[in-house]
């Protein structure tokens, strides 16, 4: 028997459902396109915006980081102009001379940083460009550096006292600047020696009297000695007798003990060290230290071959030469004893009383709440300068003014 076999059609409805799948098909892979295009953009555009904020920050943190170190830098010994040639150095020191050399710093990311320093003592306009590792983002910051001033009354003589002074020893005190050299509210007693003497600017110098204006040019001529006490020293001044010891702290120093020991000074000292220790070891010192406000507390001595203020050791009576020079402000809360030949560029502020048994040198100025007592194995040789109380203006920290910072 032989089977008959029919070819049948597909139905019409079966071959409309067929393109309604193909259809849907196509939709559904354009959206899943779309999605997948639509998503690969914004992850790549998240990664540029990713990117792009890193390195702002990355730009930024040099900026912020070049004026700290222009900061810092400023606010270190010898102040905005370390080599004394009258220009404000660059801050980065890549010879580690102690003087900055260059302007601009890479760091280990390959970030880098401008800064430039403008004005004078005690502000300075720092302003410190960072750029990104690749060269893309910017960022400036400025700010304005105030240094905290150290010395707001700078004393007009060589040697003041609260109390009593008496020359059992010898002592010579020097004015190049002016006509005055000793001030004080109680006795002046200069002894029996030779060699105690004052010595003022002399009339007869043929720089006379413009070379008073220049720090330590000017010839001295004797005025007191233990003969004859000249008007160079001023005794009984009532005006002094009648201060407390907070207040003539205050009238030279501008803040209270307290306030000034807290917001001004860079280095403190137990007065059992305060001897032939360096200012940089494990019991910091007074010996060596440079361009600091040193507040030494308890009573003091200071101890034969001591140098303050000064880059090179000082002894024997030597002055410090001029380009060694970066003078300490050192305030003893106590009593001071000196023993051997320290000596002292800056300005010596005692709140006690002194004596002197050692040969004692200062440049600067000397200021005692107490008593000065030079015995008969000690001397005193005391130079005024102006320059010296003027540089160590600008020895107590430094930071941004507030309100000054800007990073637009």
């Amino acid at each position: 028997m032989t089977k008959a076999f029919h070819t049948q059609g597909v139905a019409p409805g079966s071959r409309q459902a067929g393109a309604a799948t193909l259809a849907m098909s196509i939709v559904l892979l354009l959206l899943i396109t779309m999605v997948s295009i639509y998503t690969s953009r914004t992850v790549i555009m998240e990664k540029r915006i990713s990117a792009n904020d890193f390195r702002a920050r990355q730009a930024f943190e040099a900026a912020e980081s070049g004026l700290q170190i222009a900061i810092a830098y400023i606010a270190e010994s010898g102040g905005a102009d370390k080599d004394s040639d009258g220009n404000i150095d660059p801050v980065f020191d890549t010879d580690a001379d102690g003087v900055g050399n260059v302007n601009t710093m890479t760091f280990g990311d390959n970030s880098s940083v401008t800064v430039t320093v403008a004005g004078a003592f005690p502000q300075f306009q720092i302003q410190s460009v960072g750029v990104s590792d690749d060269r893309t983002a910017t960022q400036t910051v400025r700010s304005i550096g105030s240094t905290t001033d150290s010395l707001p009354n700078v004393p007009d003589n060589p040697l003041t006292t609260r109390s009593a002074i008496t020359v059992d020893g010898s002592a010579t005190v020097h004015n190049p600047e002016g006509h005055s050299t000793i001030w004080s509210g109680a006795d002046v007693d200069l002894g029996s020696n030779n060699s105690t003497a004052t010595n003022i600017a002399n009339p007869t110098d043929p720089g006379y009297p413009t070379c008073m204006d220049t720090s330590m040019t000017c010839s001295t001529t004797r005025s007191s000695s233990k003969n004859a006490v000249g008007l160079d020293v001023v005794e009984y001044d009532t005006s002094l007798t009648n201060l407390t010891p907070e207040q003539m702290f205050q009238n030279t120093f501008g803040l209270s003990m307290a306030n000034y020991r807290e917001s001004r000074v860079t280095l403190e000292v137990l007065g059992a060290n305060a001897n032939n220790l360096a200012s940089n070891d494990a019991a910091p010192g007074v010996d060596m230290a440079i361009g600091e406000v040193i507040w030494v507390e308890g009573n003091a001595s200071v101890i034969d071959n001591t140098t303050v203020g000064c880059t090179v050791k000082v002894g024997g009576g030597g002055l410090c030469p001029t380009a060694n020079l970066d003078p300490s402000i050192v305030i003893i809360n106590g009593d001071l004893t000196t023993v051997g030949n320290p000596s002292f560029s800056g300005i010596v502020y005692v709140i006690g009383s002194v004596s002197l048994t050692g040969s004692t040198t200062v440049v600067g100025a000397m200021v005692a709440d107490g008593n000065l007592l030079s015995t008969t194995t000690g001397s005193l040789d005391l130079w005024y300068s102006s320059d010296v109380l003027q540089w160590s203006r600008d020895n107590g920290p430094m930071a941004g003014a507030p309100g000054s910072w800007q990073d637009w």
